[in-house]
């Protein structure tokens, strides 16, 4: 029978020490050559509104563990300023709306086993890519994280980066102020860390072990000058 999983179900169960360990896995299975992937391929189309593209996505692969997955994503796409800032947006049907689904099948019989959401697994897994960035590339001691942006994919790079190193501060800048204060609060009381919410972004850099850029951003908002030698940088 195909189960329909949604994102509320998929974000009682996972946990990212199992997204990083999951992972993991399916990059020694690519390596070892018991895994295939095919990156994500978009395809527009210009739509009746000039400043706006349909976009749809796919991406693909499975191994001998038994499974084989295709992520699809529907999107309206567009570049909008705000506070200075160039951002690509998009929707599904309406902006605050996405569509993303996951097709899970057996490489065994072929059977369709799972629909499922992709909001909460995609945001899990890019944080935890950069998670085992962190794992084996940022220092020990690693342990201040600079952090420019503060939506969905920054949450879940702080779970990544308390899971594999002992964080003990996070400084936090984005455009908009209540953003950055109501995400610094939560990373306080969250990881029980020492929160610096910086009204400029060139704040963040300042003693950071780690780097990151975590925005929706058309345009390259690091500053590397200001990156300090040692530091892991994500973007």
């Amino acid at each position: 029978m195909t189960l329909i999983i949604n994102n509320e179900d998929v974000e009682r169960v996972l946990t990212m020490g199992t997204t990083i360990a999951a992972l993991e896995e399916s990059y020694l299975q690519l390596a070892s050559q018991e895994g295939v992937c095919r990156p994500r391929i978009d395809i527009r189309i210009p739509t009746s509104d000039p400043a706006k593209n349909y976009q749809w996505g796919t991406m693909e692969g499975g191994s001998t563990s038994g499974y084989f997955a295709i992520r699809m994503k529907s999107d309206v796409v567009y570049e909008t300023s705000y506070n200075g800032v160039r951002t690509q947006e998009k929707y599904c049907l309406r902006p605050g709306l996405f569509c993303g689904l996951i097709l899970l099948t057996s490489i065994e019989t072929g059977e369709p086993l799972a629909f499922i959401n992709d909001g909460v697994l995609q945001h899990m897994r890019v944080g935890g890519d950069g998670g085992i960035g962190v794992k084996y590339m940022a220092n020990e001691d690693a342990s201040v994280v600079g952090m420019l942006g503060s939506g969905g994919m920054a949450r879940t790079h702080m779970q990544a980066f308390t899971e594999v190193r002992k964080i003990r501060r996070l400084q936090i800048y984005s455009p908009t102020k209540e953003n950055r204060e109501r995400f610094g609060q939560e990373m306080a009381e969250r990881y029980g860390i020492d929160v610096q919410v910086c009204d400029r972004p060139e704040d963040i850099y300042k003693g950071a072990d780690i780097v990151a850029a975590l925005t929706d951003s058309a345009v390259p908002v690091l500053d590397a000058a200001r990156i300090e030698p040692g530091a892991h940088v994500l973007n």
